[in-house]
C-alpha cells in the first residue's frame, strides 16, 4: 500500500511540472506574438508637446504660487503664453523649478524668470538684458526667446516640443524635465476639469492638437461646435480610468 501511495504521489508530482512546463511555453509563444508596449510613464512624456494653451485663468496661476516671489505674475505668464504659444501652465512651472519658487536673486534681484542666459557675462548677454526689463516684460521675453530657440524647427536648440527635447540644451540636470512634470502635475490637480480636459486633448495631439502653435490659439476653440468640451471631458475622465 505504501509503494502505491508513492507511485501515485510521483505521478501527480511529475503531471504537475508538465503542466507549469506547458503553460510557460504557451506564455513565452504569448508574449512573442503580442507586441507588449515598453513604454514607461516618463517616455510617455516625451512626446507631450508644451505648444498648447492653458485654458486657465492668472487665477490659477497666482493661487498655486501664494506667498511666493512669483505671486501676482500670472497674467505675464499668459501674456507669454499668446505670444509665444507655450503653455502658459508649463512656463511658470520651469520658473518655479529654475528660481526655488521665485527666492533666488536671479528672479528677485535681476528679473530672470528660468535662469535664462546666465552663463553669459557682458552688457550684450541675455541675463544683463533681463536685468534692465520689467518682470512682466523679462518672462515675455524669456518665452519668445525659448520658443525661437528651442521649440521651432530650424531653431539653434530644437530637438522637439516637450520638455524632454528642451532639457537637451537647457539644463545640464537629466532629471530636470522629470522635476517640472512633478511640479506641473500638482498645479494642473488645481485647475477645473474643462481645462484639465482640453489641455489633455491638446498636448496629446487627439484633436487638431497637432497643428503647430499659435496657429490653432483662439479663444473660440473650444465653443464652435460646443461638443469639443464635451467631448474633451469624457476622453479625458477615459484616460484617467
Amino acid at each position: 500500500m505504501y509503494k502505491v501511495e508513492r507511485i501515485l504521489f510521483y505521478t501527480i508530482i511529475f503531471a504537475l511540472i508538465v503542466t507549469v512546463a506547458i503553460l510557460t511555453t504557451k506564455i513565452e509563444n504569448l508574449s512573442k506574438e503580442v507586441n507588449i508596449p515598453k513604454e514607461t510613464a516618463i517616455q510617455l512624456a516625451q512626446t507631450i508637446t508644451v505648444l498648447r494653451p492653458s485654458f486657465i485663468t492668472s487665477n490659477y496661476l497666482d493661487n498655486f504660487v501664494k506667498g511666493t516671489p512669483l505671486y501676482g505674475y500670472g497674467y505675464a505668464f499668459l501674456k507669454a503664453e499668446e505670444v509665444s504659444g507655450i503653455g502658459a501652465d508649463y512656463l511658470i512651472c520651469i520658473s518655479i523649478h529654475e528660481t526655488g519658487w521665485g527666492k533666488s536673486t536671479n528672479w528677485t534681484q535681476y528679473n530672470n524668470p528660468a535662469s535664462w542666459g546666465i552663463t553669459d557675462s557682458g552688457w550684450n548677454s541675455e541675463a544683463y538684458k533681463l536685468s534692465k526689463m520689467t518682470k512682466e516684460q523679462a518672462i515675455v521675453y524669456w518665452a519668445t526667446q525659448l520658443k525661437n530657440l528651442y521649440l521651432t524647427k530650424g531653431g539653434a536648440y530644437y530637438s522637439g516640443e516637450t520638455l524632454y527635447s528642451i532639457n537637451k540644451y537647457y539644463a545640464s540636470d537629466k532629471n530636470w524635465a522629470s522635476s517640472i512634470l512633478y511640479i506641473h502635475s500638482n498645479l494642473v490637480k488645481t485647475f477645473p476639469e474643462d481645462a484639465q480636459a482640453k489641455e489633455w486633448v491638446m498636448e496629446t495631439r487627439i484633436m487638431k492638437g497637432n497643428l503647430p502653435a499659435p496657429d490653432f490659439y483662439t479663444l473660440d476653440y473650444w465653443t464652435k461646435p460646443l461638443t469639443r468640451s464635451e467631448l474633451a471631458i469624457i476622453l479625458y475622465r477615459i484616460n484617467g480610468r
